[in-house]
């Protein structure tokens, strides 16, 4: 279960219009951890106009929403292959419960200074797909870029709740997040499309799972012209076709699913999917 729900999850980040100025870059790093594994890597968005690179350690996903496209690519392989934004379909159903998850905050009271910024504090939790989670993130208005990617966010969110993707009506911080601790429950798994025996092993499998602890921060963030080619499929590169969701829910070593909350860069390979463990160092 670990590629496309990944991929619903890195969606719901991808999506608002900024200023055509400058661009935003952050970098990040992030530990996850479920029982004696653990997993440390680092990951970077950036974002200008109306499009986002969101770059792990094995793919990079570029969301155009002028053309309404996301592209998914792999480095190694040198392939990629598109999806529609806003997307339909199962791909729909399934980004929504990642979507809700991002617009369920209320303001902790509680401030912190990250990278250089004071950020306050907002508790979340809820329900996704793999399971209950709660989430602690930190936003900041003062940080370069806040304002880009508060208006990158909100408008994302309107564009997903008129194609009817999501029905959250939560707060969503003003700001760009720079911390977020996150802990998954695993729960019963609901995909749609997907066989009862198939769920039905999924779920057996995840009942045996301790829960996923993820912690990521903003190691470093600022405001940068980006080139147009900065959000283009390279040249060299195939297109080959959208795999089958549950083809791409059951590969192995797939991108895995975002963690809950705004913060909702795709994590790196080695990051757990929603509700599966950390490979072992």
């Amino acid at each position: 279960m670990r590629k496309f729900t990944a991929l619903v999850a890195g969606m719901t980040l991808a999506m608002t219009a900024l200023p055509a100025a400058a661009g935003v870059v952050i970098t990040q790093k992030q530990h996850v951890s479920s029982g004696t594994n653990s997993r440390d890597s680092e990951q970077t968005i950036s974002v200008q106009g109306n499009k986002q690179k969101m770059v792990t350690e094995k793919h990079t996903i570029i969301t155009d929403l002028d053309v309404g496209k996301m592209y998914v690519l792999d480095p190694t392989a040198k392939t990629y292959f598109e999806i529609e934004f806003p997307p339909k379909g199962q791909m729909a159903a399934m980004m929504a419960a990642s979507t809700n998850a991002a617009m369920n905050f209320k303001k902790a009271g509680t401030t912190r200074d990250v990278a250089g910024f004071k950020c306050a504090d907002y508790d979340g939790g809820g329900h996704m797909m793999a399971g209950d989670y709660t989430v602690k993130e930190c936003f900041s208005t003062t940080a370069p870029g806040a304002e880009e990617f508060a208006a990158f966010e909100k408008h994302m969110a309107a564009k997903l709740k008129e194609a009817g993707t999501t029905t959250a009506n939560g707060e969503i911080p003003g700001g760009v997040p720079l911390a977020l601790d996150s802990t998954m429950k695993m729960g019963k798994v609901n995909i749609p499309g997907m066989a009862p025996e198939q769920a039905a092993k999924i779920n057996e499998m995840m009942a045996k799972r301790p829960p996923v602890s993820t912690s990521t921060v903003v190691e470093k963030i600022e405001s940068k012209k980006l080139a147009d080619a900065d959000f283009a499929v390279p040249a060299g590169f195939t297109k080959r076709d959208l795999p089958a969701p549950n083809s791409m829910m059951m590969k192995r070593g797939a991108m895995r699913m975002g963690q809950p909350g705004a913060m909702k860069m795709s994590p790196p390979a080695g990051a757990p999917a929603a509700g599966t463990s950390p490979a072992a160092p």
